[in-house]
């Protein structure tokens, strides 16, 4: 008599089959996972930068994060400009760059 339902052997099947597509795509998630979090941090830092920039030239005074110094009239004072270079577990990198013309970029 045929009952209706799964054997023992295509349940274990469907789980083998499953628990090889999670050990693959764990890693991927882990890595997307350490990007974005590398974007975010980034992301902030140049929007810290640009606030600080702000503040300096609205309080005429210079202000610094780092090896980056605004001055008064918000562009990097004199040996004031860099880039500061940020990295994940992966070793990706991403840098802010801040020009000595005051423009703040992510590259």
């Amino acid at each position: 008599m045929n009952r209706p339902g799964f054997t023992l052997i295509e349940i274990l099947v469907v789980i083998s089959i499953m628990a090889l597509l999670l050990a693959f795509a764990v890693p991927s998630l882990s890595m997307f996972n350490a990007k974005t979090r590398l974007n975010i941090s980034v992301n902030n830092l140049a929007s810290d930068l640009r606030c600080l920039q702000i503040k300096a030239l609205s309080k005429h005074t210079t202000l610094n994060y780092k090896n980056i110094a605004f001055s008064p009239s918000g562009n990097p004072s004199v040996g004031g400009s860099g880039t500061i270079i940020l990295s994940n577990k992966f070793n990706h990198q991403k840098k802010v760059i801040v020009s000595s013309s005051g423009r703040i970029r992510i590259d």
